[in-house]
């Protein structure tokens, strides 16, 4: 009603007579009330009133679409109005025929636009509740215009679908965590994350419904945690992206097939099955081969040590056995002889004692040994299972700043639909 403001006979002109008679007699019906001019400086003035006292409501957009929604539709009369008054003072029109505008004060064209606009608001209520672009992406249902839906959506949208897989359709119903050309992953009533389409699937008629909720995916990260802890920790939630790698390796099950890895990059997990690899590495004590030489030449020296007593012993008994000869002899003549023959022999001379050389080469041996002790240590120490420590990094599924877990409430969000199956 607003840019009637000028015209002391309409509504607004009536309610507000002082200000309608000056502007009436200065710029007289549809000028400045009705231009760009005047649409821009309210628009303006309405927006910061907006922002400073209202900055929830869009009072600003209403008041400009109000405004503009009127100027328009006095462009469709024959009179029509000077858009970019005081600039320019021409008519602006639509059409261009005068024929097919309207004529202001016409009954029976003013009862037709308005029959027009009531028909148009009860048959087209469905683009005024969601809007345009919501409501042409809903008309085709296909993974390209719930990706244009998605994009430019502000809240979370639940998507009710139909599953074909050969003669089979399936109406379902999910939250939209994900969408692309190609595939959409979904939170279900049960609270499992699914990608559809599956192998030998299709998925058609897809209409997307606004929640209001906000969706959010929370990064965090972690540090050194047990294979325990990390189970817990994400098996209460659910995730949009993990990234994990470990100290060592640990066995990942996957439909079934076991894997080792250390480092794992999952996308939308349901459940995740891991377990400690269990290390059977043996460790072998090797000696040191000049051990062994060693051992041998303390068993050579103690060979020839012996050889040596063997060999001292008979010549000392042979000593021995002719000095007793020389004693036990009467006659003076022989056993001058004897004593002769004594003189020239010498008593032999006991071996060496080998008793240091051995210890020697035992303590050599001992260092050794001890050597290898220490480095058997160290190879089994090398060897030995560390405790499996987890790092790093997560996307935490939010939504209206609340995980996904046992106590979040799905019908709270939407009504659940019946799931219907018929064959064709």
């Amino acid at each position: 009603l607003l840019p009637d403001i000028d015209h002391t006979r309409s509504i607004i002109g009536k309610i507000f007579l002082p200000i309608a008679k000056i502007i009436n007699r200065r710029y007289g019906h549809r000028t400045i009330t009705h231009s760009l001019f005047a649409w821009l400086i309210l628009f303006a003035l309405v927006s910061a009133f907006q922002s400073n006292f209202f900055p929830s409501l869009k009072i600003a957009q209403v008041f400009g679409l109000a405004y503009a929604s009127h100027i328009i539709f006095d462009m469709m009369t024959v009179q029509g109005v000077p858009l970019f008054f005081p600039f320019k003072k021409n008519a602006c029109v639509i059409p261009g025929n005068p024929e097919m505008r309207l004529r202001t004060s016409s009954i029976r064209q003013e009862t037709m636009v308005f029959c027009v606009f009531i028909m148009s608001a009860i048959f087209m209520k469905p683009l005024f509740a969601n809007g345009f672009w919501t409501s042409y992406n809903r008309l085709f249902g296909s993974l390209k215009h719930i990706v244009s839906e998605y994009n430019k959506s502000d809240d979370l949208i639940m998507v009710d679908f139909v599953i074909q897989h050969g003669s089979t359709k399936t109406v379902s119903q999910g939250l939209c965590l994900a969408v692309s050309t190609s595939k959409i992953i979904v939170l279900e009533s049960d609270h499992s994350l699914e990608e559809y389409p599956k192998d030998g699937q299709s998925v058609t008629d897809l209409y997307p419904i606004h929640t209001g909720k906000m969706l959010e995916f929370r990064k965090g990260q972690f540090l050194n945690i047990s294979l325990d802890s990390f189970q817990h920790l994400f098996s209460a939630n659910k995730f949009s992206k993990i990234d994990v790698h470990a100290n060592g390796s640990f066995i990942y099950s996957e439909n079934g097939v076991e894997v080792s890895k250390q480092a794992l990059s999952l996308s939308y997990p349901n459940k995740i099955s891991m377990r400690e690899e269990v290390n059977h590495t043996i460790t072998e004590h090797i000696a040191n081969p000049a051990i062994a030489t060693k051992i041998t030449e303390i068993e050579m020296l103690e060979v020839q040590h012996a050889v040596s007593l063997e060999e001292y012993d008979q010549k000392f008994k042979a000593y021995n056995t002719y000095r007793d000869l020389m004693e036990a002899e009467t006659d003076e003549v022989k056993k001058e002889l004897l004593m002769i023959g004594l003189a020239t022999k010498k008593a032999p001379k006991e071996p060496t004692s080998i008793k240091s050389k051995v210890e020697k080469i035992q303590v050599a041996i001992k260092q050794m040994r001890t050597e290898d002790y220490n480095k058997y240590q160290q190879e089994i120490k090398k060897n030995m299972i560390e405790p499996l420590q987890l790092s790093g990094s997560y996307e935490l599924i939010l939504i209206d700043g609340l995980p996904i877990n046992s106590a979040f409430d799905y019908t709270a969000i939407a009504p659940m639909i019946t799931n219907q199956i018929t064959h064709e």
